[in-house]
């Protein structure tokens, strides 16, 4: 299945599943274009029947370390003050964080894509690429970018 439209056909599924656990659209956006990063950096080393399941599973898997989290904040102040601030600061890194990372150029590039569902020959117009392939190729890059920084966190190493 295209990624295009694995995303659009998991995502609804998601956020139904998001919000009945109590979420907002705006974290169940956030939940889910992690698990589509996850997705997409595991499509091909993991073995999965369903890509939508995984993608789903992965999601309702991160909502939950996620309120998890939050619940985690509550602690009393005496017990905050032996967390070590930069170690919290990785784990909770979001994927805008990853595409801030990238660059503004490629967060562009793949809301057009992913967001606003341009057409790569629209991207290619719109970014000054020379042709389709060469913003096929940018786009390959800045998630390759996005790849290489989710691996270094340890959040997401098994």
């Amino acid at each position: 299945m295209e990624a295009e439209a694995l995303y659009r056909e998991a995502f609804p599924d998601v956020a139904r599943i998001i919000h009945a656990m109590g979420g907002t659209l705006e974290e169940t956006k956030d939940v889910f274009h992690d698990a589509f990063i996850i997705f997409l950096e595991k499509k091909d080393t993991v073995p999965m029947r369903s890509p939508k399941a995984y993608l789903i599973g992965t999601a309702k898997i991160l909502w939950l370390h996620n309120k998890q989290r939050i619940s985690a904040t509550e602690l009393p102040q005496e017990v905050e003050d032996h967390v070590e601030d930069d170690h919290l600061e990785e784990e909770e890194r979001s994927v805008v964080d990853y595409l801030q990372m990238a660059g503004e150029k490629c967060m562009q590039l793949l809301k057009a894509f992913y967001y606003d569902n341009n057409s790569m020959q629209k991207i290619a117009t719109r970014f000054g690429f020379s042709t389709t392939r060469s913003a096929t190729v940018q786009k390959y890059k800045c998630l390759e970018k996005i790849r290489t920084a989710i691996k270094k966190n340890e959040t997401y190493a098994h």
